[in-house]
């Protein structure tokens, strides 16, 4: 346990550093019964200090900062707010953190993470009474996916200096690299200079310079690096030899991408000959467990194995499995295709 000396060191050291007024946020809360001596309050890198409570009661101001997450830690569970540069009221039982400026950041930040947590409950909920029904199920996804892009791209244009925005644009699952670049240049300079922004725009980037219609772009893999004179191949080994190419990008541990096996099998049986082919490409996994499950999976096209990160940061694939289709000169056809889509687009461009 620290002495009170301690307590009052620390207390001094923080009214030293203390920001000046007009560009803070004053922190204030209340406990129970059962309060402790001190609470910590971080900034990102900006602010790490602990805060003595009297009777109960603690206050401070910290640095108004809307780039990075304040977090109230008072030994429990913490509080995750934004220093907007109004009065934040913490509950510490409830674990609440509430703005004195009911338009503010922080109040949209509280209501942000409040329809996320309905949508949430709402979509299960739905889910869970469409039950089998995989064509209701389908077109119930398709339904309030368009509802969940649309908050979050309307998020992102009201908050495009803060961490909601890049919060929601983060959430947008989005084929549109072009809408998706617009709204990220429409962030904040203070924003965008955060790395996790400048790496979704590369994606978006690299998704924009590989969208349908495009020609492919080739890559190198080492397969085996103990043998890599026999085990090294180009993606251009397969693709842009005059046949259409159905190619998976996958991984042995990804549950959707097993789920897809089936729907690729009946492709691969129905459609592969002359003019038709298929190739997986493993990335993000182990090449003994990609050696492993890919048989018993029912992989029996081309494949390419440990292929990493390579193909996915030069296609900009975010998740997987991620399908594409090529063209017989290596055009890119269709993107991102999942289910029944993936034998309508192979049906669709061999004329069936």
């Amino acid at each position: 346990m620290k002495t009170n000396l301690m307590y009052l060191a620390a207390a001094l050291l923080f009214a030293a550093c203390a920001p000046k007024a007009g560009n803070t946020t004053k922190v204030v809360g209340q406990f129970g019964d059962d309060a402790p001596e001190v609470v910590e309050i971080s900034l990102g890198d900006v602010l790490d200090t602990t805060v003595i409570v009297e009777n109960g009661r603690f206050e401070v101001k910290i640095p108004k900062n809307l780039t990075t997450f304040a977090v109230f830690q008072p030994g429990f569970s913490p509080v995750t707010f934004l220093s907007d540069g109004s009065t934040i009221t913490i509950d510490p039982e409830a674990g609440t953190a509430v703005s004195s400026n009911k338009k503010g950041p922080q109040s949209r930040y509280a209501e942000y993470n409040d329809w996320m947590e309905q949508f949430m409950t709402d979509y299960r909920a739905k889910m869970a009474v469409l039950g089998e029904d995989e064509d209701a199920a389908e077109a119930y996804y398709e339904e309030t996916i368009k509802t969940f892009n649309d908050y979050q791209k309307q998020a992102v244009k009201a908050n495009p200096d803060n961490l909601i925005g890049l919060m929601a644009v983060s959430q947008i699952m989005s084929d549109e690299p072009g809408e998706m670049l617009a709204l990220i240049d429409g962030l904040s300079d203070e924003l965008k200079a955060i790395p996790e922004v400048g790496k979704l725009r590369a994606s978006y980037e690299c998704q924009a310079q590989t969208a349908e219609g495009s020609k492919f772009v080739d890559f190198t893999v080492v397969q085996d690096p103990e043998n890599p004179e026999t085990s090294t191949v180009k993606f251009s080994d397969y693709i842009g030899k005059g046949k259409y190419v159905l190619v998976d990008f996958w991984a042995s541990w990804c549950g959707p991408c097993k789920a897809e096996m089936p729907n690729l099998i009946n492709v691969y049986n129905t459609y592969h000959g002359d003019n038709f082919d298929m190739l997986s490409v493993a990335v993000w996994d182990k090449v003994e467990d990609t050696v492993e499950a890919a048989p018993g999976l029912g992989i029996v096209w081309n494949q390419i194995i440990n292929a990493q990160e390579i193909p996915t940061d030069l296609y900009g694939i975010d998740g997987i499995p991620h399908i594409i289709l090529f063209g017989p000169d290596g055009t890119i056809l269709k993107r991102n295709l999942r289910g029944e889509k993936i034998s309508e687009a192979v049906r669709e461009a061999l004329g069936l």
